[in-house]
């Protein structure tokens, strides 16, 4: 179950709800529900993130040099099993979260919501389709004094194939 985790770990940082409304929280069964009509293709997927961001008051550059760039690239197999409820799927990874959901939709290829945890509030907002989605997040998170350190990152996911057969024994 690790694989779509990290799939959708990504849908799990979402972005704020349209302009002008009122957020709305959301149960984890409200958004396995907006994730249930979200089509993935299984298959082998390529997941990759990066940091293009960092700033805080008083951060070093070199701190915030060591912190920009390439995060992760992972690959995992998603079955027809798991790509059939992705929401499912991902709640099961986050059943013990102490992170809520705000204003989260998935419709006509759009992903947007924000998450609030107790060390960060991510938005994201980007884009899927069967085989591949981009996202955009912006993460705050306090800091000693009150002060506040911001990140944006980008997460990328891609299906690149069939899953490799698993040899027996």
């Amino acid at each position: 179950m690790r694989p779509l985790a990290a799939l959708f770990a990504a849908a799990g940082l979402v972005a704020a709800g349209c302009g002008g409304e009122v957020a709305r929280n959301m149960t984890g069964e409200e958004v396995a529900d907006e994730l249930s009509d979200m089509q993935i293709e299984p298959g082998l997927w390529e997941l990759t993130s990066e940091v293009v961001e960092v700033s805080a008051p008083g951060l070093p550059r070199e701190v915030r040099n060591r912190m920009v760039g390439p995060r992760s690239r992972i690959r995992n197999c998603i079955s027809p099993q798991q790509a059939s409820r992705p929401g499912a799927n991902f709640l099961a990874m986050q059943s013990d979260s102490a992170c809520t959901y705000r204003d989260f939709s998935v419709r006509g290829g759009e992903m947007r919501g924000t998450m609030v945890c107790p060390e960060a509030v991510a938005s994201m907002s980007g884009q899927y389709r069967p085989e591949s989605y981009e996202l955009r997040m912006a993460m705050e998170s306090p800091m000693p004094g009150g002060a506040t350190m911001t990140l944006q990152l980008r997460a990328r996911g891609s299906r690149i194939g069939d899953c490799p057969e698993e040899k027996a024994g």
